[in-house]
């Protein structure tokens, strides 16, 4: 994945949610959002 700068648009992408439903980055144009990405290995 290539390194990405502050005030550049980041690729779509496309997620699972804990409910199954699939979710992309996109269907949140125009909107401030962060996001946290967890994991237990």
């Amino acid at each position: 994945m290539p390194n990405i700068n502050a005030g550049t648009a980041v690729p779509n992408f496309t997620l699972t949610s804990l409910d199954g439903d699939e979710v992309s980055l996109s269907d949140y144009q125009g909107k401030r959002l962060i996001l946290f990405f967890w994991a237990s290995w």
